[in-house]
């Protein structure tokens, strides 16, 4: 049991490290700590079954190939940290562009179907937000906090602003440009975006620091 212990602790870390990926980055996919994968690539502790699946899949390797002796690697064998990103960065891409060619083809379908004489070119408005969130969903392992924070900030004021839009121009609300005061809400909602990024860099730098701390004190022991 030792032995299989050691040998999946040596691959987990070795195919995180092919993939380019933080402990932090890990954790946060497969929603576990930052020190529970720490033990698991230490070999204090071993994930149930399930969750070894889950790491299979997320890694795109069997399970054979992490309970084998040999080094576990990622299907791509030349895999590297440019190249995660890279692949992630264009999975970015294609679910941006997704987005938007989902709001081209209800646009015509609508003006197709309904002939209404008013496009529903709203919908190019809210494709702009919700591209944004699905940018965000792929992309924040990769990108930088400040990143991030840009991204959020979009969707936060274009969703008001879409939702403004829509109250103006969409709805039988007498007045309802009054409603302007709607982008009050958008400044405290910065203000706790900026703040939770912020928590989060420092959450990221803080687990990381009590894990090198962990591995030290072990590496002591041993000793």
């Amino acid at each position: 049991m030792k032995d299989i212990k050691a040998r999946v602790a040596k691959n987990l870390g070795a195919l995180r490290r092919q993939c380019g990926f933080t402990q932090a980055d890990v954790a946060e996919k497969l929603n576990y700590s930052d020190k529970a994968i720490s033990r698991w690539e230490k070999g204090d502790t071993l994930p149930d079954i399930n969750v070894l699946y889950e790491i299979c899949q997320f890694y795109g390797v069997t399970m054979n190939d992490l309970v084998g002796e040999e080094e576990a690697r990622a299907k791509e064998e030349n895999i590297t940290e440019k190249d995660a990103r890279a692949y992630n960065a264009w999975l970015c891409a294609i679910a941006g562009v997704s987005v938007w060619l989902v709001a081209t083809v209800l646009y015509f379908i609508h003006n197709t179907i309904t002939d209404n004489l008013s496009p529903l070119w709203i919908i190019f408005v809210w494709a702009v937000p919700v591209s944004c969130i699905v940018i965000l969903l792929f992309g924040r392992p990769i990108f930088h906090w400040v990143a991030n924070f840009v991204l959020s900030s979009v969707v936060a004021w274009t969703l008001l602003g879409s939702i403004y839009l829509n109250l103006v121009f969409f709805t039988t609300i007498p007045n309802a440009y009054t409603f302007w005061p709607i982008f009050f809400i958008g400044i405290p909602v910065q203000a706790i975006l900026f703040l939770a990024h912020k928590l989060s860099k420092y959450k990221h730098v803080r687990a990381r620091r009590l894990i090198k701390q962990i591995l030290d004190e072990d590496e002591v022991n041993d000793n």
